[in-house]
């Protein structure tokens, strides 16, 4: 009987161990097939100086992400998931600003522009300095080319669901087959190109996704990433709305 009853627990403590195995495989392969961006940017003073030790806040929603500045007043959000963020800077003495919209793609970094922080002059009361975030230059060479959710609203294209027709509305460097069931990268051959949607990738048979649900579309023309290097065409990244994105998209939207 007692080895009966240890024979059973060897038994269940090596069901265990691979149960854990399995699940930790699961996990692992769930980080790596989704893509992560990160915010980047500066924190300075109104003559153009560095405020370092500044608090830096990150959220996307209830969750609030925190850092200080470094010596250059330089900060980094990593890794993050795709969305929209907002910033909130705060540092003894002067204004907080806030930085909305800042949309985060995939594979890529998200520059903010400077923030320059404004010395109160005896204010009992804290003022909040809310500013927008335009894009900067684009730092990938022409090859990439991304869309997010409030420019593809303004396509003709954005409800019929089609991914192929968006994709080849963005760049002259994409065309389509004469049944227009195939995208060309700058004179790739057919079946050369490779959509990820949400991290998944597919090479044939290409679903459609409704427009109101796409977060960002990012396509590579030339210049892959290593990640994305087995291709002599191009990629098109998709990344789907969270239900938080399209939830305070839509509070702005009434606004």
């Amino acid at each position: 009987m007692e080895k009966r009853c240890a024979l059973t627990l060897k038994v269940k403590n090596a069901m265990r161990k691979h149960m854990l195995f399995v699940l930790a495989l699961v996990v692992y392969g769930s980080l790596f097939s989704q893509g992560y961006g990160e915010i980047r940017g500066r924190v300075l003073d109104s003559s153009d100086q560095p405020l370092p030790g500044a608090e830096v806040q990150c959220s996307a929603g209830a969750d609030i992400k925190r850092l200080r500045t470094d010596s250059t007043g330089a900060y980094v959000f990593k890794p993050l998931q795709p969305g929209i963020y907002w910033i909130v800077v705060i540092y003894n003495g002067f204004s907080d600003v806030r930085v909305n919209d800042l949309h985060v793609i995939a594979d890529q970094y998200t520059f903010v522009e400077d923030v320059r922080m404004t010395e109160m002059s005896g204010a009992m009361v804290k003022p909040l300095v809310v500013v927008g975030h335009r894009d900067l230059i684009d730092k990938n060479g022409g090859t990439m080319v991304s869309i997010k959710s409030k420019e593809l609203r303004q396509m003709s294209v954005f409800h019929g669901g089609n991914l192929k027709a968006i994709v080849a509305a963005l760049t002259s460097d994409i065309k389509t087959g004469s049944r227009g069931e195939e995208l060309y990268f700058r004179g790739s051959r057919n079946g050369s190109v490779l959509y990820f949607i949400d991290g998944v990738k597919i090479r044939e048979n290409v679903p459609n996704v409704p427009g109101p649900g796409i977060s960002s579309i990012v396509v590579y023309t030339g210049g892959l990433p290593a990640k994305y290097g087995d291709t002599t065409g191009g990629v098109v990244v998709v990344e789907t709305k969270s239900y938080l994105e399209d939830y305070y998209e839509r509070l702005r939207e009434n606004e």
